[in-house]
């Protein structure tokens, strides 16, 4: 995403006008791990001005634990997912493995037991993405590490009822005053799953507030309105 980024700014010959990033679960993810990465450049360089993103799972090594879990995640979510992507597994295959099943690319005949996301992680994303195994794709990946390097101001809503994240796990909230080097505000609602309130339906007195969206895109767009006001006075 940071070289799609980087090409994209460069090549753009228009007005270099502010931008805004959101993302949605391991969208928020990597867009948190971008800013990360950029620190203080993604102003300077880029004209970023802010972030706002949902569904942040923060810690992948944590989460897998609760995705794969037997039960609802596992029979409804995990399983579904897989046989999308053994399809794209099988896609590589035969596209850039000339179909050859022994290849070296990737562990084919263990992708295509894959019970589990984090089995999937190991056989298929580790090796084609030049990670040493599913771990470490999950440590060098999960956006709770570059929170501290964010330097544009960022708003995270998260649910505290989401099947796919360890409850018990949310990050400390990092202002300026608090070491960090943006305001970056965490908001854990107490219910909502996962991206559940991005697309409920409004009620009556929503919709006599003249809202067009749910609560959630609302939210989002509300910061978005906030950051780009205080910093042009608009």
């Amino acid at each position: 995403f940071l070289e799609v980024l980087k090409e994209s700014w460069e090549t753009n010959e228009s007005e270099k006008r502010p931008l805004y990033l959101s993302g949605f679960s391991l969208g928020a993810n990597v867009v948190l791990k971008t800013l990360g990465e950029l620190g203080e450049t993604a102003e300077t360089l880029y004209n970023i001005r802010g972030a706002s993103v949902t569904g942040a799972p923060y810690d992948l090594e944590r989460n897998v634990k609760f995705i794969d879990a037997p039960g609802f995640n596992r029979a409804v979510y995990s399983n579904n997912f897989l046989k999308t992507l053994k399809k794209r597994a099988q896609y590589q295959l035969d596209v850039h493995c000339e179909g050859n099943p022994l290849t070296t690319a990737f562990d084919y005949a263990r992708v295509m037991k894959a019970t589990a996301i984090a089995d999937f992680d190991d056989s298929f994303i580790a090796p084609v993405y030049g990670f040493e195994s599913n771990i470490d794709y999950y440590r060098q990946s999960s956006c709770v590490y570059f929170l501290d390097g964010i330097a544009v101001p960022t708003f995270i809503v998260n649910s505290s009822d989401d099947p796919f994240f360890d409850p018990s796990f949310h990050p400390i909230e990092k202002s300026v005053d608090g070491g960090g080097r943006a305001p970056i505000t965490m908001v854990r609602t107490k219910y909502g799953g996962h991206l559940g309130y991005l697309f409920h339906r409004l009620r009556e007195e929503e919709k006599q507030e003249k809202r067009t969206s749910s609560w959630m895109p609302t939210e989002l767009a509300r910061f978005v309105r906030h950051v780009h006001s205080y910093d042009y006075g608009q």
